[in-house]
C-alpha cells in the first residue's frame, strides 16, 4: 500500500569523502544504488524524489540542493518548506525493511540512532533552523524516536562496509 500525504526523499546530495566516490552512484549490478533505491521506495510511496546537488542519474524527480555546504540539515529544511510531511532517508542506508519503514510512518517519527531517517513536518522546521543558527548541523532536538534495528541503518561509509554486506544489499535491492 502506497503512502499517500507523506512524500519520500531519498537524500544524495553528500560528497562521499570517505567512501572515496560518489556513493549516490555505486554500481550493483547494472544499475546504480540511487535507481535501486528510488525503485525501492516507489513500492512504498505515491511521490518519491532524490535530494541532490545537481542529477546525476537521470530520474526526473530531483529537488536540488543549492546550499554550498555539504550538510543533510540544509537538504532536510528545503524539503520540509517544500512538503508538508516528508520521509527521509540517505542514500547509503539500502537495508532498511519495509516494516521499519512502516513503522516510522505510523508513528512519523524518526530513527533514535540515525536522526536522518524517518518523519518529519513543519512543525519540526522551527527547531531545525534554530539548529542551523546555532551551528548545531543534527536534526535532533528531542523529536520522538523509535528504535530500528542496527543492522537496518547500516550507513555505507566506507567500501569495506559496503563490501562486508553487498550480498545483503544485492539480495535486498532486486
Amino acid at each position: 500500500m502506497k503512502e499517500n500525504k507523506i512524500v519520500c526523499v531519498i537524500l544524495a546530495g553528500g560528497k562521499s569523502s570517505r567512501f572515496k566516490s560518489d556513493k549516490s552512484r555505486l554500481r550493483i549490478g547494472s544499475k546504480t544504488l540511487t535507481h535501486y533505491q528510488y525503485k525501492k521506495y516507489s513500492k512504498i510511496f505515491k511521490k518519491v524524489y532524490i535530494s541532490s546537488k545537481k542529477d546525476k542519474w537521470g530520474l526526473k524527480n530531483i529537488v536540488y540542493d543549492k546550499y554550498k555546504l555539504y550538510a543533510p540539515i540544509f537538504a532536510l529544511i528545503k524539503l520540509i518548506q517544500k512538503f508538508n510531511y516528508v520521509f527521509v532517508v540517505p542514500v547509503d542506508v539500502p537495508l532498511l525493511s519495509q516494516n521499519s519503514i512502516k513503522k516510522l510512518l505510523k508513528t512519523k517519527t524518526i530513527t533514535c540512532n540515525s536522526p536522518f531517517i524517518g518523519v518529519y513536518s513543519r512543525k519540526d522546521l522551527k527547531f531545525l533552523v534554530q539548529n542551523v543558527k546555532k551551528n548545531k548541523l543534527s536534526p535532533k532536538f528531542g523529536k520522538k524516536c523509535i528504535e530500528i534495528n542496527e543492522k537496518e541503518l547500516i550507513n555505507l561509509n566506507y567500501k569495506n562496509e559496503y563490501n562486508k554486506y553487498r550480498f545483503e544489499i544485492k539480495k535486498e535491492l532486486k
